[in-house]
């Protein structure tokens, strides 16, 4: 059901997009403390220490290894937000002709530029073997606040347990592993998996039914987290990160790789120019639990499409002249160029308070590493009436 508010109807396009390059949780497979151990071949277990490795721990050998591969890794380089904004990629780039390089927010998201080793390890020569608080009180949610957010806001079942960052990534998703990789969405670019530890449950009816066509992130993450209507115009003439709020309790979803995907987008405005971006989305609030079967199917997003063809993600009201957002599963389905609704605001001034409503629909809209649902996975979110639980369905 489309929403009409305070009694003028509104537009609906859908706004896309998702700046955010190097927006991941890293992790220790040794707990709080994590030892920069001696690099991989990819798919090969780590190598046990040897008296090598003793020596080095020991501080005997002043080399590091890891420096051949830490140039192309996405710390050192920040390309994942280059490759979101870049123009030849449908980036804002292409809206505010505003170059990469002269973008206050990219001291922040180029390490290399910032002190390179010495923003994880206080030093640009750490010995080989010198530990992190690789968790999200120490070094990791110093940059990586999407993932402090996410802690605020939801549980995660491997949070809850006292991992850190690096039970579950790689030192290669950290440091590199030699390959110049555009996003960490790139196949390759991060190596944690859920599968690392969790086999599948075939006696599970609901695995049986989705194990092939279905992440496991769809159905585990709980929420997502992002900055809605980021005004861009506060952030190049003060330099100051300003967006209308924090979003959260809700999870879009969307292909990957051929399985569907948990997904988010982020938005931003400048001037009259409006933009989403969308991707795939790995958030770090994981129930043991899943989801329950309707959740997805026949929700009230699906219900809304289904009514007509719209999906309200963020609206603005007249009434209390507030932006909303719309919680739970919702689908982007193939048409989602006019099915989404994003509605848009601006700020009186540059780093101003007063938010007012600006325009529904986006001017550009981008979509990297992933493809929105099929027609078939719509109709199937579709089925209500004579669609059954796997669980019931395997009774029989």
């Amino acid at each position: 059901m489309s929403r009409s508010v305070g009694g003028s109807s509104k537009r609906w396009v859908i706004l896309i997009g998702f700046a955010c390059g190097s927006s991941v949780l890293l992790a220790s497979p040794h707990g709080s403390g994590v030892a920069l151990g001696p690099p991989r071949e990819t798919g090969e277990p780590p190598p046990a220490r040897s008296s090598t490795w003793e020596e080095v721990r020991e501080g005997q050998v002043d080399t590091l290894p890891w420096t051949d591969n830490y140039g192309t890794s996405l710390h050192a380089t920040a390309q994942g937000m280059k490759t979101w904004y870049a123009e030849s990629n449908a980036g804002f780039e292409g809206l505010t002709g505003f170059p990469y390089e002269r973008l206050p927010c990219k001291s922040c998201h180029e390490p290399t530029a910032t002190g390179g080793c010495t923003s994880c390890h206080g030093s640009m020569r750490p010995r080989y073997g010198a530990e992190v608080d690789a968790s999200l009180t120490g070094v990791c949610g110093d940059c990586h606040s999407r993932q402090k957010a996410e802690a605020t806001r939801a549980s995660d079942v491997h949070r809850d347990l006292g991992m850190d960052c690096m039970e579950c990534h790689t030192k290669e998703d950290v440091m590199g592993d030699g390959t110049a990789y555009s996003s960490m969405l790139e196949p390759g670019a991060i190596d944690a998996s859920c599968e690392d530890c969790h086999t599948p449950v075939y006696e599970n009816p609901y695995h049986i039914v989705h194990q092939e066509a279905v992440d496991c992130s769809a159905c585990h993450v709980q929420s997502v987290v992002t900055c809605y209507n980021c005004h861009f115009e506060t952030q190049v003439q003060l330099a100051q990160k300003v967006a209308y709020g924090q979003f959260s309790d809700f999870v879009l979803l969307m292909n990957r790789n051929g399985k569907v995907h948990a997904a988010n987008y982020q938005t931003v405005k400048h001037g009259d120019d409006t933009f989403v971006a969308m991707a795939p989305f790995y958030a770090h609030t994981i129930s043991k639990n899943a989801r329950e079967c309707t959740d997805c199917h026949g929700n009230a997003a699906v219900r809304d499409y289904l009514d007509d063809g719209v999906i309200d993600v963020a609206w603005w009201s007249e009434i209390d002249r507030r932006l909303h957002h719309s919680s739970g599963v919702l689908p982007v389905p193939p048409d989602y160029r006019s099915s989404l609704r994003f509605d848009f605001v601006d700020l009186d001034r540059p780093g101003g308070r007063i938010w007012s409503f600006l325009e529904s629909g986006a001017d550009s809209i981008q979509i990297l590493f992933g493809e929105p649902l099929t027609h078939s996975q719509m109709e199937k979110l579709g089925w209500t009436a004579s669609w059954r639980s796997p669980r019931s369905a395997s009774r029989e």
